[in-house]
């Protein structure tokens, strides 16, 4: 697979130095032309993308590495709001919902921009995959400490961000957004946990005892979410028998059956 984004304009501007311009249109365009690129090197056509943003004219044999047995890479989009769904349901393979983000934001708006943007383009919504970052409060003693105080940190984080704040919306904390975006134009991060209530808390993150955890994720995200990670490091060596029992439930809750009807639970 091949991930891309586009980020958002205070740090492609001031972190990286870079201009910021049409991220959505751009990365049409940058998709568009990486396909005409993959197609050049997999049939030896002429490399001729000429788009709004990019063009590729020139490839010489050298620089081809020629046809592949798998050429057909998947290209997932991460993003947040309704351009970059309905981007991923025109031209990509897959979307990755940000780690802000929510059940509730995923059934009302993720996926239904990104069937419009598949619908838009002739395409069937059904073959585009979601994917999802889920926050995680389990464990006991020190490490459910870590892990809920891991989830408060990056709440409060992501929510000051204000390209965000339809996330929030949805679930009518802008006012909270907002105060987290002033608390962090003036570098008082310290202070930004406390705005992170238990509502908004349960909403973002899942919690659940280790041997429950796996059916807790697949409760509220079945039928919303195709891929799942957590947003806990991954160490090889380390919490084993933590990801044996996850991988276990998640297992044995995919062949309990739903009753009819039965919705991914908010909370």
């Amino acid at each position: 697979m091949l991930g891309l984004g586009t980020q958002v304009k205070a740090h492609i501007e001031r972190r990286f130095s870079t201009p910021w311009d049409a991220p959505v249109g751009r990365l049409r365009d940058y998709i568009r032309s990486l396909h005409a690129i993959w197609r050049s090197w997999q049939h030896g056509e002429r490399l001729n993308y000429r788009g709004e943003f990019y063009q590729f004219t020139l490839m010489t044999p050298f620089f081809s590495p020629g046809p592949i047995a798998q050429p057909d890479i998947p290209i997932y989009i991460a993003g947040v709001n309704s351009g970059l769904a309905q981007l991923a349901g025109e031209v990509c393979d897959g979307f990755h919902a940000h780690p802000l983000n929510s059940a509730l934001y995923t059934r009302e708006v993720l996926r239904p921009q990104i069937a419009a943007g598949a619908v838009a383009a002739g395409r069937d919504p059904a073959q585009i995959a979601l994917a999802g970052s889920v926050f995680v409060i389990t464990g006991s003693g020190a490490q459910y400490d870590k892990l809920r105080a891991l989830a408060v940190q990056q709440i409060s984080f992501y929510a000051s961000t204000p390209s965000y704040r339809a996330v929030l919306d949805a679930h009518g904390w802008g006012e909270v957004g907002e105060q987290l975006s002033q608390l962090a134009s003036a570098q008082r991060w310290a202070e930004m946990p406390a705005l992170v209530s238990e509502e908004m808390l349960h909403a973002f993150a899942v919690e659940a005892p280790p041997a429950r955890l796996g059916s807790a994720i697949r409760e509220r995200y079945d039928g919303l979410l195709d891929r799942i990670s957590l947003y806990v490091p991954f160490v090889p060596g380390e919490m084993d028998d933590f990801w044996r029992t996850l991988v276990a439930d998640m297992r044995a809750s995919a062949q309990e059956p739903r009753t009819k009807n039965q919705e991914p639970s908010d909370s």
